[in-house]
């Protein structure tokens, strides 16, 4: 089983081995010579990666998430939440936000990520307007709409 912590540390706890019967197949040959390497039932003791500091070493009010993407290294990658809308359109011209960024385009098969998962920051804007979304209750029907309403289904 494998669990995170909230400092992105990443607790693998094994549990014994065990046996299946009555199975059918076979396993390749270094499945077998590892098989054969067990000496008990045992499982392998629990490990704990520790998540390396953010770059730059201290954190600032904003954590991990603070630090840049690509600078990121790790289990977990932190991403910023995106920035709210406007509430108004005032631009003329349309520019990027941010300035573009070259993708390299691989030639060879690359290694497997090492990375988990990506964190966004929670939605941290409060809105401007609060309204009430309860709405009141229903009125009980008058007594005579009650009975003209029973009485359509007398027999």
């Amino acid at each position: 089983m494998q669990s995170v912590g909230k400092d992105g540390s990443q607790v693998t706890n094994y549990s014994d081995r065990f046996t299946l019967s009555g199975m059918t197949g076979t396993f390749p040959p270094t499945i077998q010579a590892g098989i054969a390497k067990i000496t008990d039932t045992t499982g392998p003791a629990s490990t704990n990666q520790k998540a390396p500091a953010a770059a730059g070493g201290a954190q600032g009010a904003q954590g991990d998430y603070a630090v840049t993407y690509t600078a990121q290294t790790g289990l977990i990658k932190y991403a910023p939440m995106q920035i709210p809308p406007g509430t108004k359109i005032t631009a003329k011209t349309v520019s990027p936000r941010y300035p573009t960024s070259s993708v390299p385009i691989a030639k060879a098969f690359l290694p497997t990520p090492k990375q988990t998962t990506t964190m966004t920051a929670s939605l941290t804007v409060k809105p401007a307007v609060s309204h009430a979304f309860n709405a009141p209750a229903a009125s009980m029907p008058a007594a005579d709409d009650m009975q003209k309403f029973l009485n359509r289904w007398r027999d």
